[in-house]
């Protein structure tokens, strides 16, 4: 009985585990992974039909395919007026445009890499699908890149577009005749254009009109274009088995031209300025805040509490660099009492045509969390009788609020004790000061265990901290410790409190904690030159001056380095203005990335033409790196990276023109962009 029980287990055990392998499913090993885009197979109409009048058309592939990011990635050209509906239905996309077709017009639908693969999500990369409704169609192309004109940035979904009417209104007030998209590296090809003479734009569309409104980033070329095409001979080599070669071909191809368009794009910061907020957040404290930068300050009048009298200076101001930014530190105790106060303000707004003009408006400054705060200081108040009731009956006759305390100003070193040897010893306020005494700080220097007076030391205002914020300047002997003392009573805020006593050491960097850096580079015009950090931020600049810049007491790290062609010598980058016809100041990057070290002094030669434009800015600090970049290498395989030269930026497999062209010859490996 118990071998025929035992028998019965263990076929219940071999069906269970037969059943369970049965219902697991899984990924079969050892095929490979699908990495092939869907192939085209057909369209109604054939891809460059002529006279053909129907809005719909049918694009068929040899699988099962999807559409990613249609919004954004496909465009119909010309320009629609009203979204033309594509949906991807099995193998198949359909196409129904919207707008009524034009006569004799090419229409060009761009994809980018919007189709792919329903499994594996295989793009096919910049398929365009082209009819004609008249008899011929159009087969020229110019094709570029689209970059930041400030850090050389790739731009992405860029509309770039062309305008037959050359006026400088057209950009304006006209939508892009013909349009392409910028993928995610920048680059463009706008296809099926008819011979002719154009203007070239980039628009960053926000509204999405193909028209430039003020607010929204542009790029334009200030020469003229003229589509053409030109032959070359390419030579395509076999190989045997054996790598041998085996049979050279020759082939030719079409080359459309221009093929080496730069755009440098730019926002003309023109911002409307309007009111944005005002907050209260102290009794004693408001602030004010504008959308953008003015060149003038609003007047206040207090509305409430009624009868006040305004000829009295009743704040201290303390405004940001451009007037954006307005803190104001109430002075008049009536109104500093007062949760609520009402002022009626004239400042200047943007009206509906963009013209700034002065306007009055009513605002409240009302105390932030004022019952809150007048509760907790009723309960304190509280605390204190009852803390004195209970005094009294312990006999004790010494009363709390006798000898109110004594409250100094909070004036204080800014920041660490260990300061660069450039650099002034800093100091903040937490409330703005009214006077200094010119003799309030004394200096002394450690030489061996002892401290020497070195005098007296003025304590200045920092010509940017605004109220708060103050240097004391001195030329630092490198390695050095220092002490600072300050005198009490020897500075007053705006409402009368004075400061303790202090007295703080502080040490001054040797200059083996740093690094030096000195550039040789072909410049002669005005310029300057930015350190970065691996952000993109500049941290430190200097001018170009003789061909060489010269970079002094550098903290050691790794950085990257740009050159501004600072045309207007005004010491910084400039954007730039289309209806003056200005671009923006041109910008170069050191292909390289900076490592320096303590001690060390790096000496670089740096020639800003040697690399295209777009192949200057190294991929560790690019937003929009090529997908085939690591973020993980070893340092010798980024460098390689970074000064590998990216020449086929515009690939594109087209069905315009040639029906199985690849216009990925269109680009010349050897081509220097067209700037401007």
């Amino acid at each position: 009985m118990k071998l025929e029980n035992s028998k019965y287990v263990i076929i219940v055990i071999l069906i269970a585990g037969l059943l369970y392998s049965c219902a697991s499913i899984g990924r079969p090993e050892g095929g490979p992974k699908d990495i092939d885009p869907p192939l085209f197979t057909g369209s109604s109409p054939a891809p460059n039909s002529t006279n053909y009048n129907n809005s719909k058309v049918e694009i068929n592939f040899n699988e099962y395919i999807k559409l990613k990011d249609q919004s954004t990635k496909i465009v119909v050209s010309p320009a629609q007026k009203e979204n033309p509906i594509i949906r991807a239905n099995g193998k198949n996309i359909n196409i129904e445009l919207k707008d009524t077709l034009k006569p004799n017009t090419t229409y060009v639908i761009d994809f980018s890499d919007a189709i792919q693969d329903n499994n594996e999500g295989n793009p096919i990369d910049n398929f365009s699908f082209a009819f004609s409704t008249g008899d011929t169609i159009d087969t020229l192309q110019v094709s570029g890149i689209v970059l930041n004109a400030r850090d050389l940035e790739p731009q992405k979904e860029f509309f770039v577009g062309l305008h037959s009417c050359l006026d400088d209104s057209a950009f304006r007030t006209m939508p892009f005749e013909r349009i392409a998209r910028t993928n995610d590296l920048g680059q463009f090809t706008i296809r099926n254009i008819k011979p002719g003479r154009y203007h070239i734009f980039a628009l960053k569309d926000v509204d999405r009109d193909y028209k430039f409104a003020r607010t929204e980033d542009l790029a334009f070329l200030d020469e003229i274009i003229i589509p053409t095409t030109s032959e070359i001979e390419t030579m395509d080599t076999t190989f045997t088995s054996q790598m041998v070669t085996d049979t050279i071909i020759k082939a030719k191809h079409t080359l459309f031209l221009p093929n080496d368009i730069l755009l440098s794009s730019f926002n003309e910061e023109f911002k409307s300025l309007y009111l944005v907020n005002n907050e209260r957040t102290a009794p004693h404290r408001f602030s004010i805040i504008f959308s953008a930068p003015s060149d003038s300050l609003p007047t206040l009048e207090v509305l409430k509490p009624e009868g006040y009298d305004n000829s009295k200076e009743w704040f201290v101001l303390d405004n940001s660099q451009h007037n954006d930014t307005l803190n104001y530190w109430i002075t008049d105790s009536a109104l500093i009492k007062s949760d609520s106060i009402q002022v009626n303000m004239r400042y200047l707004h943007t009206d509906t045509l963009d013209n700034r003009i002065f306007t009055n408006d009513t605002i409240f400054i009302n105390v932030k969390n004022a019952k809150k705060n007048k509760k907790k200081e009723e309960e304190e108040r509280k605390k204190r009788e009852e803390e004195k009731k209970k005094r009294r009956e312990r006999g004790d006759t010494t009363e709390i609020d006798s000898v109110p305390p004594i409250k100094l100003i909070n004036f204080d070193i800014n920041g660490n004790t260990i300061i660069d040897v450039y650099a002034p010893l800093r100091f903040k306020s937490e409330t703005p000061i009214d006077s200094i005494s010119p003799k309030c700080a004394r200096l002394s220097i450690k030489v061996d265990t002892l401290w020497e007076d070195l005098g007296i030391v003025p304590i200045e205002r920092d010509s940017i901290g605004g109220l708060l914020k103050f240097n004391l300047n001195y030329n630092w002997e490198p390695g050095a410790q220092y002490s600072v003392s300050i005198d009490s009573m020897s500075i007053f805020d705006v409402y009368g409190l004075y400061n303790g006593s202090l007295k703080k050491e502080f040490k001054v960097k040797s200059l083996d904690e740093y690094a030096n850096l000195f550039f040789k580079i072909n410049l002669t015009d005005s310029a300057f030159v930015e350190l970065l950090n691996s952000g993109d931020s500049p941290v430190y600049i200097a001018p170009v001056k003789n061909n060489s810049v010269d970079f002094f007491n550098i903290r050691p790290g790794e950085y990257y380095a740009r050159v501004v062609i600072d045309r207007n010598g005004n010491g910084k980058w400039d954007t730039g203005n289309y209806s003056q016809h200005l671009q923006p100041e041109e910008v170069y990057y050191y292909p390289k990335r900076l490592s320096l070290k303590q001690n060390w002094d790096v000496e670089q030669s740096w020639n800003i033409y040697e690399l295209p434009i777009d192949s200057q800015k190294p991929n560790s600090i690019k937003k929009n790196k090529p997908q085939n970049y690591k973020a993980e290498t070893t340092e010798e395989e980024e460098d390689d990276d970074e000064n590998e030269f990216e020449t086929n930026f515009g690939g594109h497999n087209s069905y315009s023109g040639n029906k199985y062209q690849d216009s990925r010859n269109n680009f010349d490996p050897n081509r220097t962009l067209r700037q401007r």
